[in-house]
């Protein structure tokens, strides 16, 4: 058992990174419902770009793995290029 205080920070750092992780599925399904809908390659470039900037952001705050947020970074590319 954990003691009060390691407690008390774990708790914290799990709301910080699960709002985190929230900001980048959210991110994400706008994308993705952006390029289903066949909306203008502007807007798409604009949301993809907020992706990418969100992936990273999660990287250097290690909230996610850095091979992991470019793994996706990539397969977001590479769905938007299809749709193109």
């Amino acid at each position: 058992m954990p003691s009060l205080k390691s407690h008390r920070n774990q708790v914290n750092k799990y709301k910080v990174n699960l709002s985190i992780k929230t900001a980048i599925k959210s991110s994400i399904t706008r994308l993705r419902n952006s390029v289903t809908a066949n909306a203008s390659s502007e807007e798409t470039d604009k949301l993809l770009r907020d992706a990418s900037k969100v992936l990273d952001r999660a990287a250097k705050k290690k909230v996610i793995h850095k091979n992991n947020a470019s793994r996706r970074k990539s397969r977001l590319h590479q769905l938007v290029n299809k749709s193109k």
